[in-house]
C-alpha cells in the first residue's frame, strides 16, 4: 500500500476490513470517522483484538499495547495507521 493514502481511502478500507472481520456485527454504513468503536459499533476487547490483526495486516503496522488506550473513534485508528505508515 502506498505511504499516501488519504483519510478517505484508509476508511474506505477499514470499511471493507470491518465488515469482513466482525460479519455483519458491525454495520459498516455506520463506520464513519467520528464513530466511537465501543459505543457507536459495539466494539468489545476480542473486537479490538480482531481489529487489530486485521489492521496490522491490511496496512503493515504494528500497534502497540499501549495504542488502544488511545483508540476511542475510527478516526483515531485512521491516524495511528497513518502516523506508523
Amino acid at each position: 500500500m502506498s505511504n499516501a493514502m488519504s483519510n478517505d481511502q484508509i476508511l474506505a478500507t477499514l470499511q471493507t476490513l470491518f465488515a469482513q472481520v466482525f460479519e455483519g456485527d458491525v454495520d459498516p454504513s455506520k463506520l464513519t470517522a467520528d464513530a466511537r468503536l465501543i459505543e457507536d459499533l459495539g466494539m468489545n476487547s476480542i473486537g479490538f483484538l480482531y481489529m487489530a490483526m486485521s489492521v496490522e495486516e491490511e496496512f503493515g503496522i504494528r500497534f502497540e499495547n499501549t495504542d488502544f488506550a488511545s483508540l476511542r473513534t475510527v478516526d483515531d485508528v485512521i491516524h495511528l495507521i497513518q502516523n506508523r505508515k
